[in-house]
């Protein structure tokens, strides 16, 4: 096995590897290189797992929008369909208002009707009292 005290004395950027009677190996390089190696696994395990949580709340926004699209799609289908119940009582209206003008002038020949009616009925009543009596005369 190689003593503490060599391993101490590789420059910077130098990497050696030692394997030792068990099999095991052994890396050895300067201080701030292990440093500079360890602070580059770390940060990318920090890296790697803020993925991990972007990758998982990127899913829940696109559900998000997912489920903001299909509530668009049904209001702008509710939007369409009182569009059609708006149009729909306005012919109802127009219609309404056609009954009303159509009754009033049926009213209004009616009333025409009735006023000739009574008018005959008179001169019907009239003649009827007036032929008797004016034949009376008329034979005397």
């Amino acid at each position: 096995m190689i003593s503490p005290l060599h391993s101490q004395i590789i420059s910077k950027g130098e990497v050696k590897e030692i394997i030792n009677a068990n099999g095991d190996t052994l890396v050895v390089m300067n201080l701030e290189d292990a440093r500079t190696i360890l602070g580059d696994l770390l940060e990318y395990e920090i890296v790697d797992s803020l993925l991990l949580s972007y990758k998982a709340n990127d899913s829940l926004q696109e559900n998000v929008i997912m489920i903001q699209k299909e509530t668009i799609k049904k209001l702008q289908q509710k939007n369409l369909n009182q569009h059609f119940i708006i149009t729909n009582l306005d012919s109802i209206i127009s219609n309404k208002d056609k009954e009303i003008i159509i009754q009033t002038e049926i009213i209004e020949i009616k009333k025409k009707e009735i006023k000739k009616q009574k008018f005959l009925k008179v001169i019907g009543f009239i003649g009827s009292i007036l032929l008797p009596i004016i034949t009376l005369i008329a034979t005397n």
